[in-house]
């Protein structure tokens, strides 16, 4: 099988699970806080530097369970549903799904948990709204790791998603509900049509004073690296690292076990500092 054959079964892997659950449960650690009338789901593990985990679209908080152990040895870590997903409020029942807006919500509730600063870690459309996070409040975000972000949706992306059989497993079901799930299927196909969210040019990329660290697979289906590149290019000081044979996800739980340790091992040392004290290092 070819490795753009491979990337592709993977990337739809990432949708499915079984319709077995109405919903995702609570976790024994989850909460939730109403901000602008919206409830939003976390969980929290851990104390120090706070760490908040953004998932990518259709997945939920459950995203990061392997990689939460390690982060909560030093920081404290906030995986939360974003607005819309699991057991989030719906944040808009129209077709439209704003990331602009769901950052607009991250950041009430990072307000409510009494958080000046942190690190963010994104996936996908979480990484769309880190990028969200650290343009609308430049102080909030101090590390910023973008997994397989996009700065915009190009013609390849919506031809994609427009070819896409997106069945109930695909739209996850068992995390969502089933009028969530529908609702977010109807929204990511709606990418296809919609314009402007994302739309980070460089004179917007420019403004994050976050350390950023860029990852992004080689072999991404779903986001050309055109988008790693411009943010590299354009956020200043940040890193870039390319994953060898990676797909639209290199990271727990998507990556071959084998390289597991290689990224925890990567996205720990940036979040630790030792990249600072490197020689060459911003």
């Amino acid at each position: 099988m070819s490795i753009k054959l491979i990337n592709t079964a993977l990337l739809c892997l990432f949708f499915v699970l079984t319709e077995v659950q109405a919903q995702e449960p609570v976790s024994p650690n989850g909460k939730s806080a109403t901000i602008n009338g919206l409830k939003i789901y976390y969980e929290e593990t851990g104390k120090g530097m706070p760490v908040i985990l953004l998932h990518h679209y259709f997945a939920t908080a459950s995203l990061w369970k392997t990689y939460v152990p390690q982060l909560a040895k030093k920081y404290r870590v906030i995986a939360l549903d974003l607005p819309g997903h699991g057991r989030s409020d719906y944040m808009d029942t129209t077709e439209v799904f704003l990331h602009k807006k769901a950052a607009e919500h991250i950041i009430g509730l990072i307000d409510h948990l009494k958080i000046d600063s942190a690190y963010v870690i994104g996936a996908s459309s979480g990484g769309t709204i880190t990028l969200n996070l650290a343009t609308l409040r430049p102080g909030l975000v101090k590390k910023a790791v973008v997994i397989g972000g996009h700065i915009y949706f190009p013609k390849e992306q919506r031809e994609m998603v427009s070819k896409m059989n997106i069945t109930p497993e695909m739209s996850r079901i068992s995390s969502h509900g089933k009028e969530k799930a529908a609702l977010l299927k109807k929204q990511f196909i709606n990418f296809t049509q919609f314009y402007g969210d994302p739309a980070f040019t460089p004179d917007i990329l420019s403004t994050i004073r976050a350390k950023t660290l860029i990852i992004h697979g080689d072999n991404d289906q779903f986001a050309p690296i055109s988008n790693a590149f411009g943010m590299y290019e354009n956020i200043p000081g940040s890193y870039l690292w390319i994953v060898p044979n990676g797909g639209h996800f290199p990271f727990p739980p998507y990556l071959d076990p084998k390289n597991e340790s290689d990224f925890i091992k990567r996205t720990m040392e940036f979040l630790n500092g030792e990249w600072d004290k490197k020689p060459g290092a911003n």
